[in-house]
């Protein structure tokens, strides 16, 4: 009897701790992406960082809805160029920091051919800007659909 007790109790404790990594076993497999663990004092600025990055992404699309190429391009150059960066690549795989840098030669190439845009643009020097700015975005949808900052 007493044998069965302690079987049971030890069952009982080891589904409890089963249960109780559930949640976190099934949140790695419903995110197949790379973990980063960055410190714990560097995780806020570095999730800052990347907001600053989506913050100049929405306005160059803001600028470009507005036909503004210069500042389109302007705002490429100062917020997203390479040297742009802040410093974390030392905490990042190389995976990360190659795509890294992939997204801000994007921007340096994207901002080259809005300069080049007339005052008066034609049909092919907006499908130019465009797919400049897809090559920049499709950067930032492959490094966020491979990574995840924990």
């Amino acid at each position: 009897m007493r044998r069965f007790r302690r079987l049971a109790l030890t069952t009982m404790v080891l589904a409890v701790l089963a249960q109780a990594q559930t949640p976190a076993l099934a949140a790695a497999e419903a995110d197949p992406r790379t973990a980063i663990a960055l410190p714990a004092d560097l995780r806020p600025a570095f999730l800052a960082h990347m907001r600053h990055h989506m913050d100049a992404l929405d306005d160059i699309i803001a600028r470009l809805a507005a036909a503004d190429f210069k500042g389109a391009a302007g705002v490429a150059r100062t917020e997203l160029e390479p040297g742009s960066g802040a410093g974390f690549g030392r905490y990042l795989p190389i995976e990360f920091r190659e795509m890294g840098l992939g997204m801000h030669r994007a921007a340096a190439e994207f901002a080259t051919v809005v300069e080049a845009v007339p005052a008066q643009p034609a049909a092919a020097d907006w499908q130019k800007a465009i797919a400049a700015l897809q090559t920049l975005s499709a950067h930032c949808r492959g490094c966020h659909g491979a990574f995840r900052v924990e």
